[in-house]
């Protein structure tokens, strides 16, 4: 069996332009960031701001919020009505944007090395 000189290099094209298909042709994806503002609430009572009314404050000042969820900063308090509780928002913003965000008073989420994701209230 004998290839042609022209098929092997238009079956050599086929491959590597499949290839560059499947790795999204060379484009690189939009990089995002986590940032988060605590609620404000403590222990005993709840209050604090909502995470409607967090993700607000970003809206307000021309971020785009991805996602929401809630947290925990990882910190020990001690157990105390009235004392803070820990509890904090965290945002998936464009990473273009999450400077803008610290003017309204959100922080780098990669700053609070021991916090987690938990379930909403």
């Amino acid at each position: 069996m004998r290839i042609s000189l022209i098929s092997l290099i238009s079956l050599i094209s086929l491959v590597a332009l499949t290839t560059l298909a499947a790795c999204g042709g060379g484009e690189s994806p939009v990089a995002n960031a986590s940032v988060y503002k605590y609620f404000g609430s403590v222990q005993c009572n709840g209050s604090g701001a909502s995470l409607s009314t967090l993700a607000r404050q970003l809206t307000d000042a021309s971020i785009q919020v991805l996602t929401s969820s809630c947290g925990v900063d990882g910190q020990a308090y001690p157990a105390a009505c009235g004392a803070g509780d820990g509890r904090i928002a965290i945002f998936e913003v464009p990473a273009a944007q999450a400077q803008a965000s610290a003017a309204v008073g959100f922080t780098p989420f990669s700053n609070l090395p021991s916090a987690a994701k938990v379930a909403c209230p």
